[in-house]
């Protein structure tokens, strides 16, 4: 088999706004460095969680019959399980998972057995932890050929954007929604994460054609309602500023099992939704979708915090979302 040098394999990355190579190995980053270094200096737990490889993927066509994938992970979040799924022509066939418990730079690597003829494959990296590849290794003189996407997304969020606590990657909303408009989805989710309007001051160095945006459940939980309204304001503000002509759809939170408290916020967590909607009034070409009806309310599709999706609850997420009408068009 050969390994696949560095440029070959920036070729094939998608979800990354950064691609690093050092002390043999190779670094997928969603974030950038003036963005990471504001979590540097504001939360060392945002810190570590802009370095989980969440919406990362390598994709490409080829005739290999064999594929060999070495990755040394380490932590990016609090969960320290991972997994990267192994899909061929969009079935999931296999998978390379662990955990890592206290431990950081573990290394992990797997052989798999791919079907004969030209096939699409799409190895997706964990949101759960930071996977840097060591090597990705395909038979002696298989052809190998990125693929293209229609879109360039950027997807704004909290722990649910970011993965939490889908069994495997391609669970997750974010995977799945920008896998049904073929775009190329960057994912700033980080877990815990409330609107930051210093955040939406950052800009990436591409023009997306698309943004979407998913706190506010944080907020509701830990901040007072001043701290909200003037942070949430402002995010879409400095978003809508760096991207003017792009279309922001906002996402307000999904049901959870204690809705309707008040907690130190002082109102129920209908108030976040209904102040987005009534910002959206005031930033141009911006549209909200209601996320409190997309998964039923009812405990089955929640891990037991009441909060996160299970897999059943993302498949239902998504499949509302996709069928949006914000998302007409894409």
């Amino acid at each position: 088999m050969k390994q696949l040098h560095f440029e070959q394999i920036k070729d094939l990355v998608h979800g990354a706004v950064r691609v690093e190579e050092g002390d043999g190995l190779i670094s997928f980053f969603r974030f950038t460095e003036e963005q990471q270094e504001l979590y540097r200096v504001t939360s060392r737990d945002f810190y570590i969680k802009s370095f989980a490889t969440a919406g990362i993927s390598l994709e490409f066509d080829t005739d290999s019959e064999n594929l060999c994938l070495s990755v040394m992970v380490s932590r990016g979040s609090s969960r320290t399980y991972f997994t990267h799924s192994l899909l061929v022509d969009g079935k999931h066939i296999d998978e390379l998972s662990g955990d890592i418990g206290a431990e950081d730079n573990v290394p992990f690597s797997k052989s798999f057995a791919l079907k004969s003829g030209m096939k699409r494959v799409k190895i997706l990296f964990p949101w759960s932890v930071c996977s840097h590849l060591k090597e990705l290794a395909l038979d002696e003189g298989a052809r190998v050929i990125p693929v293209e996407k229609s879109l360039k997304m950027l997807m704004f969020g909290d722990s649910i954007t970011q993965g939490y606590d889908a069994a495997a990657p391609e669970k997750a909303y974010a995977i799945q929604l920008s896998g049904a408009l073929n775009a190329e989805a960057v994912n700033k989710g980080i877990a815990g994460e409330q609107f930051f309007a210093g955040f939406g001051k950052t800009k990436d160095d591409f023009t997306p054609d698309l943004i979407t945006v998913a706190y506010g459940t944080n907020d509701w939980r830990h901040a007072k309602r001043e701290k909200f309204l003037s942070s949430c304001k402002g995010f879409f503000e400095n978003v809508r500023n760096n991207y003017p002509n792009v279309k922001i759809v906002a996402v307000t939170p999904l049901w959870r099992v204690d809705i309707n408290n008040e907690q130190e916020f002082g109102e129920p967590l209908s108030f976040v939704g209904n102040y987005i909607k009534e910002l959206a009034k005031t930033i141009p070409n911006m549209v909200v979708i209601d996320g409190v009806d997309l998964i039923p309310h009812d405990p089955k599709y929640y891990q037991t915090d009441g909060v996160h999706p299970i897999d059943a609850g993302f498949e239902l997420y998504s499949k509302n979302l996709i069928e949006a009408e914000a998302f007409k068009g894409f």
